[in-house]
């Protein structure tokens, strides 16, 4: 997609559109059928899926529903496998190339996953499904209003369910230190890349086109500025949903996580919602689900809430 627009007048259509065609691109497919993950990224999935599946066992009488929105090739689908093989999970997504790739891996490894493509507010506009687990991974930043797709997520979301968002970036990304921080540990290629952004930034700064405007991604939309996370805590109460827990972290390289939350640059967050009803009856048991993550977590984090 050609961007003719500001950053203001993309329509959740626009983005819509502008991320079934980035996932679907060879490039991007080939790069994630050749990516082979180092384990020490996202660990906080395994982290935060185990704690909360234990959790939501003490308190369901059979296996966990589980659906991973916007899921891609499977990343967190997989590992929710991986925490409990007797979850029921189900993957969905827009792209279908992505989910060749999800198809083949569970087909290698064995595992039992339910994948539809469909994109996300068509997908949660059925009536005739709930889930005890309701997972976006890495996916908020993708909207344009990720409240109103929240607002969705609960009505498909049973009644002692959980919503959880994870690996999505907060406003620490636009800062110059994280900026910064961020170039020097890249690799000579990403270097490369970052160079030559800036300066098609500066050369682009009188386009009277683009108004001055730094480029951004439209299908990584929110990534421009990063998601106020702290206002999204305060804004769900329109979806019905309230925060359990709400935490920053650093994420990606392990020496970098280890240094990012004293610079203050604790860039990601995940957020654990539930409904109105059920926060009633599970904000007394929270304290023990942040020290089990805590604790199992190699790198300092800081809870919001």
């Amino acid at each position: 997609m050609n961007k003719v627009k500001t950053w203001e007048e993309y329509s959740e259509e626009d983005i819509l559109e502008a991320n079934i065609e980035k996932y679907n691109k060879e490039e991007i497919v080939k790069f994630y059928q050749d990516f082979d993950e180092p384990k020490y990224s996202y660990i906080e999935y395994t982290v935060i899926f185990n704690t909360l599946l234990q959790f939501l066992h003490k308190h369901l009488k059979h296996p966990v529903r589980a659906v991973d929105m916007c899921g891609g090739a499977g990343k967190a689908a997989f590992a929710l496998k991986s925490c409990d093989a007797e979850c029921e999970v189900t993957l969905v997504d827009l792209a279908d190339k992505m989910l060749d790739i999800a198809r083949l891996k569970a087909e290698k490894e064995n595992i039992s996953c339910r994948i539809i493509l469909q994109d996300a507010f068509s997908f949660l506009a059925n009536e005739a499904e709930e889930f005890d687990l309701i997972v976006f991974s890495s996916a908020l930043h993708h909207f344009k209003d990720p409240v109103t797709l929240l607002e969705a997520a609960a009505k498909r979301l049973s009644p002692q369910g959980l919503i959880i968002s994870i690996a999505d970036p907060n406003t620490k990304i636009k800062s110059k230190r994280f900026r910064f921080l961020q170039f020097m540990a890249s690799n000579r290629q990403l270097k490369k890349i970052a160079i030559k952004k800036s300066f098609n930034n500066l050369f682009n700064a009188g386009n009277k086109n683009g108004a001055g405007e730094e480029d951004f991604d439209v299908a990584e939309y929110q990534t421009r500025t990063g998601i106020n996370d702290v206002g999204l805590s305060n804004d769900i109460k329109r979806a019905g949903l309230k925060p359990l827990i709400h935490m920053r972290y650093p994420a990606g390289e392990p020496m970098m996580t280890k240094i990012m939350p004293w610079l203050g640059l604790s860039w990601a967050f995940s957020m654990v919602m539930c409904h109105h009803a059920a926060f009633d009856h599970y904000h007394t048991n929270t304290d023990p689900l942040k020290r089990e993550i805590k604790q199992n977590l190699p790198y300092r984090v800081k809870f919001m809430i």
